[in-house]
C-alpha cells in the first residue's frame, strides 16, 4: 500500500500523471469489454448479423492500425496536443457508440448497414490511432525505468478487475432482459452503449490534467527504411515472426466463438463474463510466480512453456457442448487463466527484447506492420473459414456439431504448439544479445 500510495497520488506532479493514466485505463478497459467481446456481438447479432459479417467488421481495425507508421510525422506538426488528442479521443467514442446506435437504428437495409459500419469502425479508429500514439508519447514521461514494471502490472490488474466485475453486473442485467422478452436485451445493449459513451466523455478529463511539456522532434522514417533495416536483422525477424503467428492464433476464432457460445452451446452473458472475470483472480494470485520464472530464466522460455500448457485446453475447448459447458468450460479455461498470465506478460515485452538502440522508430513501425498483420491475417482467416463451413454438419464422440468453428478454435491450439516448438528450436537465435539486453 505504501509503494502504491508513492507511485499513484495527485502531489506529485509525476505521480499524478500516473494516478489520472491509470483511471483512464481502467474505464477504457471497460469500453473495450462493450465494444470488443460479447456485448458487442449480441449487439450485432441483435440486428440479424452472422458471425462472418461481425469477423468483417471486427478486422477493419486492424486495417486502419496499419496507419500508425505515419502517426510520429502527424504529430511532429503539434507542440501542443492536450486537447487535439482529447478530441480525437471524443470523435473515437462518439463513432463507434453513438454513430453505431444511430445507424444500426435507422438504417434497415442489411448491406448498407454493414457497409456504414465498415466505415464508422474504420473512421473511428483512425482517430483512436493519432489519441493513442500521442497519448503514449505523453505519459511514457511519467513512468521512469524503476516504477513502470509496477505501474503497468496495477493497470492490467485494476482495469481487468473493475471492468470485469462492471461486466459481470452488465451480464446479469442483460441476462435478466433477455429473459423477459428478448427485444429488450437490445434496448439494454443500446442505452449500455450511450452510457458508456457519457462515462468515456467523462474519463477524458483524467486525460486533460497531466501537465504537458515540450515533446522531442522524433525523425519519422521512409518507408522503405522501415522495411528494409528490419529485414536485414534475424534475430529481430524471427522474433516478429513469433509476433505474426501469436496474433493470427489469438484472433482467427475470437468473434466466432462469442457467435458459438451464445447461439450454439447457449452461454448465458453472465456465465461468459464470470469465466473472464476468474482471470483478474488467477492474476493476482500467480503474478509473482511468473515474474520470478521469467527473472531465473527468460522472456522466450516463459513464453514458450506458457503456451504448452496452454495448447492442449485450448484443443480441449473445441468440444465444448450445451450438455457439458458449465463444469467443462471452467475445467479447461482456468488453466488457461493461470498461464495466460505469463503468456501476456511476457508478449508485451516481445517487441523490445531484439529491438537494436540505433533505427529504433523504424523497428518500432515495422513491429506494428507485423502486429497487425497477424490480427488482420486472423480475422480474415476466421471470417473465410466461419463461411465457409456453415452447412457442416459432422459427429464427434457422439456428439454431433454443425459448424466449423470449433475447429477454428482447436486450431488455435496447434498454432499455440508450432510457436512453443520453433522457440525451443531457434532459442539461441531468439534469444537477444547482452548489448541489445542491457539497452
Amino acid at each position: 500500500m505504501i509503494k502504491f500510495r508513492t507511485v499513484f497520488n495527485f502531489h506529485d506532479p509525476d505521480a499524478r500523471g500516473r494516478t489520472c493514466a491509470l483511471i483512464f485505463k481502467v474505464v477504457e478497459g471497460f469500453l473495450v469489454y462493450i465494444n470488443s467481446g460479447v456485448f458487442y456481438t449480441d449487439f450485432l447479432r441483435c440486428y440479424g448479423m452472422d458471425s462472418v459479417e461481425a469477423g468483417i467488421l471486427t478486422f477493419i481495425p486492424y486495417i486502419a492500425g496499419m496507419f500508425v507508421i505515419f502517426m510520429p510525422s502527424l504529430l511532429n506538426h503539434f507542440p501542443k496536443r492536450r486537447w487535439i488528442l482529447a478530441t480525437c479521443k471524443i470523435l473515437y467514442y462518439f463513432c463507434i457508440l453513438c454513430g453505431m446506435n444511430l445507424l444500426a437504428e435507422f438504417v434497415k437495409d442489411d448491406a448498407g448497414r454493414l457497409w456504414g459500419m465498415i466505415l464508422i469502425t474504420f473512421f473511428a479508429s483512425l482517430f483512436n490511432i493519432i489519441a493513442t500514439s500521442g497519448y503514449a508519447a505523453w505519459h511514457i514521461r511519467f513512468q521512469p525505468e524503476e516504477v513502470r514494471a509496477y505501474f503497468l502490472s496495477t493497470c492490467l490488474l485494476c482495469t481487468s478487475t473493475v471492468a470485469g466485475v462492471l461486466s459481470l453486473l452488465g451480464g446479469w442485467l442483460g441476462d435478466y432482459f433477455e429473459s423477459v422478452d428478448s427485444a429488450k436485451l437490445l434496448t439494454f445493449l443500446v442505452v449500455l452503449r450511450y452510457c458508456t459513451f457519457g462515462l468515456c466523455v467523462a474519463n477524458v478529463i483524467f486525460l486533460l490534467l497531466p501537465r504537458e511539456v515540450e515533446y522531442p522532434t522524433i525523425r519519422a522514417p521512409r518507408f522503405a527504411d522501415i522495411i528494409s533495416i528490419p529485414l536485414k536483422n534475424r534475430k529481430f525477424m524471427l522474433t516478429m515472426l513469433v509476433v505474426f503467428l501469436w496474433q493470427f492464433s489469438c484472433y482467427c476464432y475470437a468473434t466466432q466463438l462469442n457467435y458459438y457460445a451464445r447461439d450454439v452451446i447457449g452461454m448465458s452473458l453472465t456465465y461468459i463474463n464470470l469465466v473472464i472475470l476468474l482471470y483478474s483472480v488467477i492474476f493476482f494470485l500467480t503474478t509473482k510466480f511468473w515474474q520470478k520464472m521469467i527473472n531465473k530464466t527468460s522472456w522466450f522460455f516463459v513464453f514458450a512453456i506458457a503456451l504448452l500448457i496452454v495448447a492442449p485446453f485450448q484443443i480441449m475447448y473445441g468440444f465444448v457442448t450445451p450438455l457439458n459447458y458449465v463444469w467443462f468450460v471452467m475445467i479447461v479455461r482456468l488453466p488457461q487463466h493461470f498461464a495466460g498470465v505469463g503468456h501476456n506478460t511476457a508478449f508485451d515485452n516481445l517487441q523490445y527484447i531484439n529491438m537494436p538502440v540505433t533505427n529504433r522508430e523504424c523497428y518500432a513501425a515495422f513491429y506494428q506492420i507485423v502486429f497487425n498483420l497477424g490480427a488482420l491475417a486472423g480475422h480474415g482467416f476466421g471470417a473465410w473459414f466461419d463461411g465457409m463451413t456453415k452447412s457442416w454438419s459432422y459427429t464427434v464422440f457422439g456428439q454431433t456439431y454443425t459448424s466449423g468453428i470449433p475447429f477454428l478454435v482447436m486450431l488455435c491450439g496447434v498454432v499455440q504448439i508450432v510457436i512453443a516448438v520453433f522457440i525451443f528450436a531457434f532459442r539461441k537465435q531468439l534469444e537477444p544479445d547482452k548489448s541489445v539486453e542491457a539497452a
